[in-house]
Order: structure tokens, then sequence, then C-alpha cells
């Protein structure tokens, strides 16, 4: 059995990704934080370590002794994790990090990119399409660099392009964050104009893996994210009713143009991934399924 390094292994998709990959491969979840019950979970089926991705010595320490086939790297911070300090340590310097590693001992890795790296003036984007020159806000900013940083150390790496990442199971952190809105009293602002391809949890772990341990001569970047494109306002309204949660006398459509730093269209195309045989549902095929 192939044993399979996933770096933030106590984050949202982590939930879904490590328990799937550890049905196909041993898996060591790493993680920056024992002092948690994602942790304690984490522990309770996989082999965890915690290790700070910014410190370079200890992740390759832990992949020398380790040795693992390949490497999912996952470990993030996102807007309203930190500040951009924060999201360039982690992002950009931990993506960095790990490559040095996985070049040092030899294994491949494949990386969770975003599709905020992208313009959104230009889409669809291609698989291919390149990094925009001045991403929109300092997110964007740090996942561009972590794609520029882990192609420079390792050209035979995957960085997957994705999008909005929701499951069936867990609530995701922005549907979460707007019912903790609405249930505080306070009106919820979603934009009509704003367009993401919204990639379910499952999908997006099971390409994961593929690339991981099936599709290893694959390398450069890749798209993967729901074939449906919505709108922030539609999607947000699809996660909300599923969830159960009452938004009618709290919610107004609004436009999202002339918003410092928001990527209008980030659509995606999918013909690597549909190549490939990926999976690719949309939003209404995945709920559509979950009723059942």
């Amino acid at each position: 059995m192939s044993k399979i390094l996933i770096t933030g292994a106590t984050g949202y998709l982590a939930k879904t990704l490590v328990p799937y990959v550890a049905q196909h491969a041993d898996v060591i979840g790493v993680a920056r934080n024992e002092a948690s019950d994602a942790f304690t979970a984490l522990s309770s089926h996989v082999k965890a370590v915690v290790v700070d991705l910014g410190d370079s010595h200890a992740i390759n320490e832990l992949v020398m002794s380790e040795q693992p086939d390949a490497i999912i790297h996952c470990a993030a911070c996102n807007p309203g994790d930190g500040n951009e300090q924060q999201m360039t340590a982690v992002n950009e310097g931990g993506t960095l990090h790990v490559a040095q590693a996985a070049r040092n001992y030899g294994c491949r890795v494949v990386s969770v990119s975003s599709d905020t790296v992208l313009s959104g003036n230009d889409a669809p984007y291609a698989d291919d399409a390149p990094i925009c020159p001045q991403p929109k806000n300092p997110y964007a900013v740090s996942k561009a660099r972590a794609e520029t940083a882990l192609f420079s150390v390792l050209p035979g790496a995957v960085a997957v392009r994705t999008s909005l990442i929701y499951g069936t199971d867990t609530i995701d952190r922005g549907t979460k964050g707007f019912a903790e809105r609405l249930a505080a009293g306070e009106s919820l602002n979603l934009f009509t104009d704003v367009m993401r391809q919204p990639v379910h949890d499952k999908a997006l772990a099971a390409g994961l893996l593929t690339l991981a341990t099936e599709r290893t001569g694959e390398s450069g970047t890749l798209n993967i994210a729901g074939r449906e494109l919505l709108s922030r306002f539609d999607f947000g309204v699809r996660m909300l009713d599923y969830w159960g949660i009452d938004y009618k006398n709290n919610l107004k459509a609004i436009s999202g143009k002339g918003i410092v730093g928001l990527p209008m269209d980030l659509s995606l195309r999918l013909t690597r991934a549909t190549s490939l045989g990926l999976s690719t549902p949309g939003v209404s095929e995945v709920l559509e399924l979950a009723k059942r």
C-alpha cells in the first residue's frame, strides 16, 4: 500500500480527503496545532503529526523519516484565518518548504491552488492559463506566489486550481459564516454577477488522490471544479436551502461591480480533468443525489 502525506489535515477539505485517502493508502496527516478537537479526531484513525510548515528543517525531516510516495498539499491560510503576513508565510512559504522537502526525498506533490490566481476578466480559463500579473487581493497574491514557488522547485508537480469547496455532509465555511450572521440578525448581501464553479469536496478528494497515485505523469496547472457555473447569490441560496437555514427576510441580491479585490468571473475550462476521467459534478447534480 502506498503512503500519502497530507498537509492541512485538520482543515475543511481534509475532513473528506483524509478518510477517503485512508481507504486506499497509509496516511500521515500534518497539522500545525494539536490542541484542537480536529487534531484529536484526526489522530483517532490516521497517523497525525504536528509540523509548522514555516519550519523548512522540520518538514524536510518529516518527509525524510516518513518517506511518502506522494504529498497532497492542502494547508492554506484563507481570508478570515489570518492577515496578509500569515497568508504569505503559510501559502507561499509553506508550499516552498513542502516542494523543497519533496525534491530532497524524491516524491510526488499535488498542491491545492485556487481560481483566484486568475484575474476574472478573461473567462473561461484554460488549465494552463497564466497567473494574473497583479492578483486581486492578498490571498490571491499568496496563492499565485505559491504556484510559482512550487514549479520553481518541482516542475513535475501538479497545482490543482479549484473553486469554492462545499460538502453535503459537513457545512462549508462560507455557508457557516452566512448562518452565523443571519442568526445574529445581520443582513446578508450576495453577488448576482460574481461567477464561480463550486466543487464538491468528495469529487475534489477523488481527483487529488488520482493525480497523486495514478496519473503521476501529469504536471503543471490543472482545473478541478464543478461543471456548473453559478453566481455567488445562486450558490449561497442553494447551500442555505440545503442546510435548512432561514434567510428569507435578511437576504439582498447586489452587484459586485466596482468592488476592489473582487474577481468577477472565474469560470474554468475542465479540459484536462475531463480527459483524465475525473469527476466534476455541478451543484444541482450533487444536491439532487444528496436528497435521495
